[in-house]
């Protein structure tokens, strides 16, 4: 069959989802996009499945109402899926979506699934590499996407290699959220984590936060074309505790992100280990990182 060229416009979410599967697949990019729009075209003529890629404020009714015109027949997209949870859905997520005939519906109307608490774009585990043998992959732990305007592209979305630990220096969650949203503070990480174990997310993994300022790390500099930044909140003064509900978010989080991006434990450092000159930085004053990744190892079931 003779093949056309031509040039199609997608948003983030889509590309962050069709960039994921052809890494997975060891696929183009192109070849990707060419194959969802494929199955698309396939199952508006044959009834076959299509697919769908969930955005920001999306549930299963409401896609539903969407692709269906029924919010009533989201157990369609529920059971397609094999969702145990109708709300369990991500941002970037891609869903299969099943023809009308493929399934009854039950008759009794069902309300549409409430509208999910915002979630992060994070991609699902999707190891570059097979676990240690006999290991069980981290979850995923609970995180909130906050956003914030200041970040820009990596020039390489997924040369991803090493995980920054910072201290705010401050002692609120909510201020680090306001102060990462602000336009004019040129400031951002990926993650904060708050003294009660909270997670929010201001950047997306493979975007470039500005977190590490001047720095280097194993011979290579600017960390923050390479690293993802965590920030605890903590005055940064060494008296300041870090509470263990803190703590063991980080590692859950950490072990979490070495896993999805094949990040080694050693990779795991301080603020003030990369910062130049050296000495310019302090954070995590007072954080035990040998801690820190003996447990990141432990979770990732590394002797």
């Amino acid at each position: 069959m003779p093949l056309r060229t031509v040039q199609v416009d997608v948003d983030d979410a889509i590309f962050q989802a069709a960039l994921n599967r052809a890494t997975r697949e060891g696929k183009a990019i192109g070849q990707v996009i060419g194959d969802f729009l494929s199955q698309y075209a396939q199952g508006a003529t044959a009834g076959a499945p299509t697919s769908y890629t969930v955005q920001s404020g999306d549930t299963l009714g409401r896609i539903a109402q969407k692709l269906y015109g029924d919010a009533r027949k989201y157990p369609l997209i529920q059971q397609a899926n094999n969702l145990a949870n109708a709300s369990n859905i991500w941002v970037g997520q891609v869903l299969v979506i099943p023809p009308l005939n493929s399934t009854p519906v039950p008759a009794t109307p069902v309300a549409p699934a409430p509208a999910p608490t915002p979630v992060t774009p994070v991609t699902p585990p999707t190891p570059a590499v097979p676990t240690p043998s006999g290991a069980t992959p981290p979850p995923q732990p609970s995180i909130q996407w906050v956003g914030s305007p200041n970040f820009n592209q990596r020039r390489s979305p997924d040369d991803i290699t090493a995980i920054v630990i910072h201290s705010t220096a401050n002692n609120r969650l909510q201020g680090v959220i306001d102060w990462f949203n602000n336009p004019n503070a040129q400031v951002s990480a990926h993650y904060t984590i708050g003294k009660d174990g909270k997670i929010a997310q201001h950047v997306r993994d493979t975007d470039r936060a500005w977190h590490a300022g001047q720095s280097v790390w194993k011979g290579r500099n600017s960390c923050n074309d390479y690293t993802i930044g965590i920030e605890l909140v903590n005055l940064n003064d060494g008296q300041d505790p870090y509470p263990e509900a803190q703590h063991r978010a980080n590692v859950a989080l950490c072990a979490y992100l070495c896993y999805i991006h094949n990040i080694k434990v050693d990779d795991i450092m301080g603020h003030l280990d990369i910062a130049l000159p050296p000495g310019r930085k302090s954070d995590p004053r007072g954080y035990d990182l040998n801690r820190l990744r003996r447990e990141v190892a432990a979770a990732l079931g590394e002797n």
